[in-house]
């Protein structure tokens, strides 16, 4: 029987918790499979491997997070194989591979940019990866930007261009994330915090772009307030010095990385965000759609999903004060963040839709699969 479907590889860096893998799984639960036949390739070693598995798609161990001339074979003999029309690929090292693979096979490659990071490279390091994203663009036919403002910050860098860029903003499942909450009493037990506590949090990647070290510093300034920190990476060991070192480590709750972090939401009374860029953050959907508050930095994606005095406020990157007072008057005004978080949740249930999201991915693989390549 021939499989007249459209076949897509989802191509990822990593299937460890993410923002990444959790959008390509909210895209692929809800594509048709009477229309597309989907594989995904990702590194194993992490949850989403036996998740993207649960939702029926095929899954391939694929080592795009490191650079090899084997990878970029083992993808494109893969697509070969499956008879692959359209490679999507999420984050730097597989949108290399995707785009060098759609190449040899003679197939589409579509590209998402989940925030656009480079900043903290050498400058020379800077020019070369600019250059080779602006190549790679040439041999895409669509390059998604998750976020207005991130296409607009990807413009004048050559990484939007005119008719091969499109925004197509992200989303998540509100009702969902609002089903699974568990009980405020329940998440205080289970993360650690005091019953009558006045607590922040975040979900995020130990990473310096993540701006956990500015969180610490405003936590400084807040002596009653306790900073609970859901997420791991290799900047654990020095955050946990450096919380030691400002004299919060005993306000300062590491409470590991949690499949579903949003589950735990409850425990919060603000959410907070110290990124230095962003494409479009999930975790702060999913604080909004549990009806948190958020103080954010004003960077892309952040600016697309806050509405400052309304649903949060905004604060200037890397400034820990300005980030300590905006909690500060969350904090001390529960009406106020009250307010706010209803606002949230309302504004991610009408304009962050994942079904939305998914249709108008699905429409870019449709027109993908039948170009020319």
């Amino acid at each position: 029987m021939i499989d007249d479907r459209i076949g897509v590889l989802e191509l990822l860096v990593s299937s460890q918790l993410g923002g990444g893998p959790a959008h390509v799984e909210d895209v692929i639960t809800r594509l048709d499979r009477r229309e597309f036949a989907v594989t995904v390739g990702a590194p194993a070693g992490g949850p989403y491997m036996a998740r993207f598995k649960a939702v029926g798609v095929e899954v391939v161990d694929l080592a795009t997070n490191r650079l090899s001339r084997g990878v970029l074979g083992a993808v494109t003999e893969l697509v070969r194989a499956r008879g692959i029309r359209v490679i999507h690929s999420h984050g730097k090292g597989a949108g290399l591979y995707g785009r060098l693979a759609a190449r040899r096979a003679g197939t589409a490659a579509v590209h998402t940019f989940h925030g656009i990071h480079y900043a903290g490279y050498p400058p020379g390091a800077r020019a070369a990866y600019l250059a080779l994203e602006r190549a790679l663009a040439r041999r895409t036919h669509t390059l998604i930007h998750v976020s207005a403002s991130q296409a607009v910050a990807a413009r004048p860098l050559g990484l939007a261009p005119a008719g091969r860029a499109r925004t197509i903003v992200g989303g998540i499942d509100a009702a969902a994330v609002e089903a699974r909450l568990h009980s405020r009493a329940r998440a205080r037990v289970e993360l650690g915090v005091g019953p009558t506590a006045k607590a922040l949090g975040t979900v995020a990647r130990f990473d310096p772009v993540k701006g956990l070290d500015v969180l610490l510093a405003a936590a400084a300034r807040l002596p009653e307030a306790t900073l609970v920190l859901i997420g791991d990476g290799s900047g654990a060991p020095g955050l946990r010095r450096l919380a030691r070192r400002l004299g919060v480590d005993g306000r300062v709750i590491f409470a590991g990385a949690r499949a579903e972090a949003s589950r735990w939401f409850a425990a919060l009374d603000v959410y907070v965000s110290a990124s230095r860029g962003e494409g479009l953050p999930l975790a702060v959907l999913e604080a909004m759609a549990a009806g948190l508050p958020v103080v954010a930095t004003r960077v892309s994606g952040h600016v697309d999903t806050v509405t400052p005095g309304e649903t949060g406020e905004l604060v200037p990157v890397d400034d820990a004060a300005a980030f300590a007072a905006a909690a500060a008057a969350l904090l001390g005004d529960p009406p106020r963040a009250r307010a706010a978080g209803a606002a949230g949740r309302e504004r991610v249930r009408k304009e962050f839709s994942a079904e939305r999201m998914a249709t108008e991915v699905a429409e870019v693989y449709r027109q993908a699969a039948a170009s020319k390549v």
